[in-house]
This record gives C-alpha cells, sequence and structure tokens, in this order.
C-alpha cells in the first residue's frame, strides 16, 4: 500500500527526484552513477530509500538491469516535472535580474491573426520591450498537443470535441462563425439566388484532418443532402488558403474574424448565401500542472484585457 501523502513529502528529497530523472533520461544506473558522481551501490541504495518512502517496490530488478514498473513511472515523471520548473525558474530569476520579465512561447488559430493576435503581442511589446515573444499559428488540435508536451506556454485556441480537457484550464473567449468565401469578384458574388448545390460545382479549398474546419465542410454538405464538391485543394495553410482564392474561382469555409480584414481591402468576401455555422468557442489555454512564470501571468491579463473580459 501506497504510504501516506505527509510521509512521502516530509522525507522525499531533491537527491532522490534527481535520481529519478537521470535514470529517465539514461535508462541505466551506470550512467546515472557516471553523471551524478555517486557509486552504483549508493544509487541503488537511494532507489530502496525512495521505495520505502513509498511503500511500494518502484523497480524490476534482473540480471540486464532496473526498470521501472507502471508506480516507478508515474514518479519518474513527477521528477520530470519538477525538474522542467526548475528550469524554467532559473530562467525567470534570471531574465528578472536582468530587467525583463523572461521569454514566452504562444500559440494561436489563423482566425486571430489579424485581430487579437496582432492586438495583444504589439500592446504587450510596447508594456515590456525586454519580454521575448515567440508566436506559433496552428489549428487547434495541433496546439494543444504543443501545449501538453511543454513546447508552448499559452494557447488561444477552441478545444475540439472530444478532447481531454482534465489537464487543461480554459477561459472562453467568444465562438467563431464559419461562412462561405470566395474573391471579392467571384462570379457568383451577385447571385442572390445562390445555393449550396451551385458551390458544389466549384472546387474548394480545405483543410487538413483532423482541423475541426474539415468536419464542418463535410457535414455542411451532409447535412443539406447536396453532394460534396468533387475537386478540392487541401493545405493546413490559412495564407495559402486565401492566395488561392485570390487567385482562382475557389470556394472556402472561413472564419468571420479573419474575413473582416480582408473584406476591407476587396480581396476576399462572403457569399450571397445564407450559411453560417457556429464553431465551439476560443478561448485562453493554460495547463492545470504548470505553474505560471511572470511572463505567463502578464500575458494571459494582457489576452484577457483585449478580449474583453
Amino acid at each position: 500500500m501506497v504510504n501516506p501523502l505527509s510521509l512521502i513529502s516530509g522525507r522525499l528529497r531533491m537527491r532522490h527526484l534527481r535520481l529519478l530523472a537521470v535514470l529517465a533520461e539514461h535508462g541505466s544506473l551506470r550512467k546515472a552513477s557516471e553523471i551524478m558522481s555517486v557509486t552504483q551501490p549508493a544509487l541503488s541504495k537511494n532507489l530502496h530509500e525512495i521505495e520505502e518512502l513509498v511503500g511500494e517496490a518502484l523497480f524490476i530488478r534482473n540480471p540486464k538491469g532496473i526498470y521501472p514498473n507502471t508506480l516507478g513511472e508515474a514518479l519518474i515523471r513527477y521528477a520530470r516535472l519538477v525538474f522542467a520548473d526548475l528550469g524554467g525558474l532559473h530562467k525567470e530569476l534570471s531574465a528578472l535580474q536582468s530587467g525583463s520579465i523572461g521569454n514566452i512561447h504562444i500559440g494561436g488559430i489563423s482566425a486571430l491573426t489579424n485581430s487579437l493576435l496582432p492586438q495583444t503581442v504589439a500592446f504587450l511589446k510596447r508594456a515590456h520591450p525586454l519580454l521575448d515573444i515567440s508566436v506559433e499559428v496552428e489549428t487547434s488540435d495541433l496546439l494543444l498537443r504543443a501545449l501538453e508536451q511543454d513546447q508552448l506556454d499559452l494557447v488561444i485556441a477552441r478545444i475540439p470535441e472530444g478532447y481531454p480537457t482534465e489537464n487543461l484550464n480554459f477561459t472562453e473567449f467568444s465562438a467563431e462563425i464559419i461562412v462561405p468565401v470566395a474573391r471579392y469578384d467571384h462570379p457568383e458574388m451577385s447571385n442572390r439566388e445562390l445555393t449550396l448545390e451551385t458551390l458544389s460545382q466549384y472546387s474548394w479549398v480545405i483543410q487538413a484532418r483532423p482541423a475541426p474546419l474539415r468536419t464542418i465542410f463535410h457535414q455542411l454538405f451532409r447535412d443539406a443532402q447536396v453532394s460534396p464538391p468533387g475537386s478540392t485543394v487541401e493545405t493546413s495553410s490559412t495564407l495559402l488558403s486565401l492566395s488561392l482564392l485570390k487567385e482562382s474561382d475557389m470556394i472556402s469555409l472561413q472564419p468571420v474574424a479573419l474575413i473582416n480584414y480582408y473584406e476591407k481591402m476587396n480581396i476576399i468576401a462572403r457569399l450571397p448565401v445564407s450559411l453560417s455555422i457556429k464553431m465551439n468557442s476560443y478561448g485562453l489555454i493554460s495547463r492545470k500542472n504548470r505553474i505560471p512564470t511572470a511572463a505567463m501571468q502578464v500575458v494571459a491579463e494582457a489576452f484577457l484585457s483585449h478580449a474583453g473580459l
């Protein structure tokens, strides 16, 4: 039986966690001995101490070596998180000492690239010139994957249907409205009797699976009982999608927030057909088990403010 938390937290030491982290990275007691400058017998003793603290066996020992069991793997994951947070703490302390508030890696969906993302980033650079910001624009599923792998600190995206949310914090900003669009002087722009069946005769630019817009594309034609377009171009690049629309008679589904920007410049416009789809709300997403840095707090507050929250 696993020992009470009070016993584990009171006696578990950083040297125990460091040993677990080194073992996880190198998978060898001999290698861990070299890296930590500690004899193998001493490390074996430390492993026994950890098992006594937890109250259960954590490793499988055989002539070929030592391997973590399920409980050992769980403890190793925890050790990795502790040292990852320590690394983040050191970076933040160094940045604060130099007069900066550190660095931040943000992810955002393409619909926000002409509104919330540039507005907030520009504000942050004016308010905190020494804050290093990197921004990745991708579909929600890829952004969430990067967030959970600590490749991103904060994400402004939506949570796809069925995506596990138990480890995520989500602050809702707004729902997205999706409409069919084309170049502003498309032949069908003046057609006041335009139907989805007519649009299906054109080539369409669609997102790659499993992006939500790809699912909506298929659902739109299925619900209307209209055969989907026979000619499509598949791409995950919003910039390429808009460029293809501009250079051809192709059709695409795009968020209103993105199209508003291009309509003002007479590049892309909404087609005169009574079709609009409301997608799941997007918002600010972070990991629950991630300790926020000073930079994360400042950036999160800026996004909340610019989103009107």
